[in-house]
């Protein structure tokens, strides 16, 4: 092999070298991207989790203040049959 070809093996691998690092930091920097985006999903996934109880935990709510209401209204009805 001549000094010309080496030289010219040589800048080849150099160039394939820089265009293999490119290419690993994009990726690093598309997975970057990736990861954050997959955090963000995880948080409102987390809020959307603790949304979903406190909705199932509303129901017997409601049905707690549905009898309460019932209860006062008849124990108001009784005392006020019991005054007149």
């Amino acid at each position: 092999m001549t000094i010309e070809e080496i030289e010219h093996r040589l800048l080849k691998a150099e160039e394939n070298i820089e265009a293999l690092f490119k290419s690993r930091n994009q990726f690093n920097e598309e997975l970057a991207t990736v990861t954050t985006k997959l955090d963000n999903i995880l948080v409102t996934l987390g809020e959307l989790k603790a949304s979903v109880i406190q909705m199932q935990s509303r129901p017997g709510t409601m049905w707690d203040k549905l009898v309460f209401a019932l209860i006062g209204a008849a124990a108001t009805a009784f005392v006020s049959f019991i005054l007149k």
